[in-house]
């Protein structure tokens, strides 16, 4: 119990430490976790953002799925940027009960209609491999 408040009080000191450089969002798409949320961390070199996310996908026959991964944004003005995925798919199979993992990236681009420090919606399109074949996906989300 003691580990989980050490953990709970740095998350909070970091974010109270960093709050200028992290955004979030929350939002439907791939780099979303279908369903999920985005927290970004803007990096010493202005035009780069690192982000993390994690979400669920419960429409999965074999029984929904847990999903998270990282990636990068470059920003090629405060409003459009390029972005780089990578992430885990992580489903329950309910005939078996076993977990099935599987791995994927996309590639595509961000328009943030607020700006990029400013809260507002985020519109995106990209690319998604799945290991097998290329998908266009679509996402939206609202940044914090």
């Amino acid at each position: 119990m003691k580990r989980i408040w050490f953990i709970v009080l740095l998350l909070t000191t970091f974010t109270g430490q960093c709050a200028e450089r992290l955004r979030a969002e929350a939002g439907i798409g791939w780099e979303y976790g279908v369903i999920g949320s985005q927290l970004s961390w803007q990096t010493p070199f202005k035009p780069l953002e690192v982000f993390a996310t994690v979400g669920v996908d419960g429409s999965s026959e074999s029984g929904g799925s847990f999903r998270g991964g990282m990636g990068v944004s470059i920003f090629l003005s405060k409003y459009f940027a390029v972005s780089a995925y990578g992430g885990m798919n992580s489903t329950s199979n309910a005939y078996s009960g076993d977990v099935e993992h599987e791995f994927g990236g996309s590639t595509g681009i961000k328009i943030y209609f607020a700006g990029k420090n400013k809260p507002g919606i985020v519109l995106g399109a990209s690319y998604f491999y799945d290991g097998e074949e290329w998908s266009p996906l679509a996402s939206i989300a609202y940044r914090f």
